[in-house]
């Protein structure tokens, strides 16, 4: 008897199905943008049991004739493919041909669906992956998919399905997903006959994240947008305050594909780097629009891993946009999502994002007390501030903002009280007590002086005794590359064997530091296929030397030394962050410190 064989239509289906239809969730994704691939202007999702016991996806699109609709239920059947150019430039969400089959084989499967000429449409009826019954029907033009007993028949897969609230979290978030990408479709989702989603059409990203976030939410949002042919991004990022816990907070969009991709998350995080602490996450909503023979989306069968021709370009251009909005967010110039902001004029509502504001993001806020020639003069206790006077906008406010830029408030105006446990600074402002971390502080001083300066520009330190670099074969191949680059910022670095080199001298901001931590920090952050060095791989040496150059907590400070440090922080374009995320303030309100007292 042969040892080969075969398998049946039906088993491998199943197998396939294991990649495919995970859970609930994945049936709805694949179903939902089959409807949005036939141009549908509505697709209603519905669910019984978190899509366990029922699951219906509903469309107004183009319908299949009867023929179609059975070819649709074979395997590597799809109207969205017939060449192999066509799979090097993929337009649709779908085109494998796995979806329906796979669906079928591990459920009851019913298709009704009827093209908007035809007088009649056609019902299908699988079990398990067996066909049960063919026949004319009349329908509404489009096509409903109903999916009953998930898994009924592959009872080790059932058991690993999750309780009702969780399957149904997970398909919440695979529909929203959705839903921010294709503003133009009308979209609901309910569960047990409960509407939970209900986003009408809209013209454009904006209104369909305002409908999704909240007003509240949005006010926190700032629209970016960057170009670098044949590239274009554009989206929201949020405001470094705004913290998640995991990743799901970042939206990620390519060619109106909704995906994963380890090197985009890594780009919005390199943006955000010195912002938010590690292990928290910002709330970013990101559209990346390119050639399709330049993105590779044939490398899972969920479709939503894809690989990139050129990463390097498009990772500089993701950090690029973003940073430049997130500066702009500091100094007034960003462009909000379209709402009108908390205290703006003809709004007399303080909102709770205002409140957070006033407390966690910034001294800068334009409707703080001390803000402008108003500002109450500080008591004489302690040694005083420099006299408060008048404070000047950062710049003009840009065509089609809300409101005015914030004004430049400084911390080196408030009254210094003193040091509380040699660690933190003590500033009396008119509504509260400030505390600034001096360790915090002083490395945001320290890694902004590193970042704004050329490395090229900041002289070179010569080694009194040179090092030997050994690295594996990956990290000295990248080094080679590197090493011309390496040498206009300042290293002096020699071939020294297949896999070693001797480095003579270093650029003078990173002197002190050890040579082979620096360079082998480099090479270990560098992505594969990154061209050269560049600030990004370099921040976390700056963040370094920043740390190591800081002055400490329980370290006493004279009374020019905390004055200098003040007006140091208000020279940084961010200070309410250390390079590391940390908070380098915290503000106690009157309104609090009464509450402590049972005051209020």
């Amino acid at each position: 008897m042969a040892k080969i064989a075969i398998l049946s239509d039906t088993l491998c289906n199943q197998i396939a199905a294991g990649e495919v239809v995970e859970r609930p969730a994945a049936v709805v994704k694949e179903l939902v943008e089959n409807s949005i691939d036939a141009d549908s202007k509505k697709i209603s999702v519905n669910l019984i049991q978190g899509g366990r016991k029922e699951l219906r996806v509903a469309d107004n699109g183009s319908g299949m004739s009867p023929d179609d609709a059975l070819m649709a239920l074979e395997r590597h059947a799809t109207s969205k493919l017939r060449s192999l150019d066509d799979l090097q430039s993929v337009q649709s969400l779908g085109f494998r041909g796995e979806a329906l089959p796979s669906i079928a084989a591990v459920s009851r499967f019913e298709l009704t669906t009827r093209e908007p000429e035809a007088v009649s449409g056609a019902f299908i009826r699988v079990e398990g992956g067996v066909l049960k019954d063919v026949r004319e029907t009349g329908c509404s033009a489009g096509t409903l998919v109903t999916v009953r007993d998930l898994f009924y028949n592959v009872p080790v897969r059932r058991k690993f399905l999750r309780s009702v609230e969780t399957e149904m979290a997970n398909i919440a978030d695979q529909f929203v997903r959705l839903c921010l990408a294709h503003p133009h479709i009308h979209f609901q989702l309910s569960h047990q006959d409960r509407m939970l989603y209900n986003f009408p059409r809209d013209k454009n990203h904006e209104d369909r994240i305002l409908q999704y976030l909240g007003a509240d939410s949005a006010r926190d949002l700032r629209a970016f947008d960057c170009a670098s042919p044949p590239y274009e991004i554009h989206g929201f990022a949020g405001s470094p305050e705004v913290q998640r816990s995991n990743s799901k907070s970042l939206f990620v969009y390519v060619n109106g594909r909704p995906i994963w991709d380890r090197l985009m998350n890594q780009s919005i995080m390199r943006a955000y780097d010195t912002l938010i602490p590690r292990g928290k996450f910002p709330l970013v909503v990101l559209f990346l629009k390119l050639p399709a023979t330049l993105v590779d989306v044939n490398v899972h069968p969920t479709k939503r891993e894809i690989r990139f021709r050129r990463p390097g370009e498009i990772m500089q251009l993701v950090q690029t946009g973003i940073r430049k909005v997130l500066e702009g967010a500091r100094t007034g110039h960003a462009r909000h999502l379209g709402l009108p902001l908390p205290n703006a004029p003809g709004n007399g509502l303080q909102s709770p994002s205002q409140v957070i504001r006033e407390r966690q993001i910034s001294l800068t806020d334009s409707t703080a007390p001390w803000a402008g020639p108003a500002a109450a003069a500080p008591r004489q206790m302690g040694f005083p501030a420099e006299p408060t006077g008048e404070i000047a906008w950062d710049g003009p406010a840009e065509q089609g903002m809300t409101s005015a830029p914030p004004a430049r408030i400084c911390f080196s105006k408030l009254l210094v009280l003193g040091q509380l446990a040699n660690a933190y600074i003590l500033l009396e402002a008119p509504d509260g007590l400030v505390m600034v971390d001096q360790h915090a502080a002083h490395e945001r001083i320290l890694y902004d002086k590193l970042s704004v300066g050329n490395l090229g520009e900041s002289g070179t330190q010569r080694l009194t005794r040179s090092v030997v670099l050994e690295l594996f074969p990956r990290e000295a191949a990248m080094l080679r590359r590197w090493m011309n680059k390496l040498s206009q910022v300042g290293f002096e670095i020699e071939p020294f064997g297949p896999h070693s080199f001797i480095i003579q001298a270093v650029p003078d901001i990173f002197r002190g530091q050890s040579p082979e931590v620096l360079l082998r920090e480099m090479l270990e952050q560098a992505e594969e296929e990154q061209p050269g060095p560049d600030w990004d791989v370099c921040s976390g040496l700056a963040k370094s030397a920043a740390c190591h150059g800081a002055v400490r907590a329980g370290q006493r400070l004279h009374k020019e030394e905390i004055r200098q440090l003040l007006e140091d922080l208000d020279g940084t374009l961010i200070s309410a962050t250390c390079p590391h995320g940390r908070p380098v303030w915290h503000k106690f309100t009157h309104a609090e410190i009464a509450r402590i007292f049972n005051r209020t």
